[in-house]
C-alpha cells in the first residue's frame, strides 16, 4: 500500500473520530456554560510536545472501549477550570478544589457523551471520568497511540482536548 492511500485513510479515519469531539465540545461549551468554544489548532502530540507541554491546573481523563478503545482528556488552566465551575453551577472558588474537580469532570463526561451518541455505529462505552490537578502533571497515551491535540479558545479560557485511539476499525 502506497504511502498517499495510508495517509488518506489515516486522514478520514482522524476526521471520523475527531470530528464527533470538535462539534461535541462546541455543544456542550454553548449549552451547558454559555460559551463559544473555538479551535484554534490541530496538532500531533509527539514525544518532543510532551516533554515540553506538561499541564498545570486541571486534566480529566476518560477511557473509550468498544469497536475502538481510546482515551479523552481535557486539559484546563486553573482559571478556566474554575470558570467552568462558575457557569456550570454558579458557585464561586478562588482554588482547585473538589467542587471545581467535579465540574471539570461533568463537562468532560457530557463532551465525551455527545460524540459517543454521533459514533454510535462503533458500540462506544466511556469511562467514569478521573481528574488530575497541579502545576506540571502530565497524563500518558499507550505507547502505541499518538492523539491528536485540539487547541481551543473560548469565552472561558484557553483548552485543549487530546484523543487517541488504539484500534481504529477500518471501513
Amino acid at each position: 500500500m502506497s504511502a498517499a492511500v495510508i495517509a488518506s485513510a489515516t486522514s478520514r479515519i482522524t476526521a471520523e473520530y475527531v470530528n464527533p469531539v470538535i462539534a461535541a465540545t462546541r455543544t456542550v461549551f454553548s449549552t451547558m456554560l454559555g460559551a463559544t468554544a473555538n479551535r484554534t489548532g490541530l496538532s500531533l502530540r509527539t514525544e518532543a510536545a510532551l516533554s515540553s507541554g506538561t499541564s498545570s491546573g486541571v486534566s480529566a481523563v476518560i477511557g473509550i472501549s468498544g469497536q475502538a478503545a481510546g482515551t479523552l482528556v481535557l486539559n484546563l488552566t486553573t482559571s478556566t477550570a474554575i470558570e467552568v465551575l462558575r457557569r456550570l453551577i454558579g458557585t464561586e472558588a478562588r482554588d482547585v478544589n473538589a467542587e471545581v474537580c467535579d465540574a471539570v469532570g461533568e463537562i468532560t463526561n457530557m463532551i465525551a457523551g455527545h460524540a459517543k451518541a454521533q459514533l454510535a455505529k462503533y458500540s462506544l462505552s466511556i469511562s467514569i471520568p478521573n481528574v488530575v490537578s497541579g502545576a506540571d502533571h502530565t497524563v500518558h497515551f499507550p505507547s502505541n497511540v499518538i492523539p491528536m491535540v485540539l487547541s481551543f479558545d473560548s469565552d472561558l479560557g484557553p483548552f485543549t482536548i487530546e484523543v487517541g485511539f488504539s484500534n481504529l476499525p477500518v471501513g
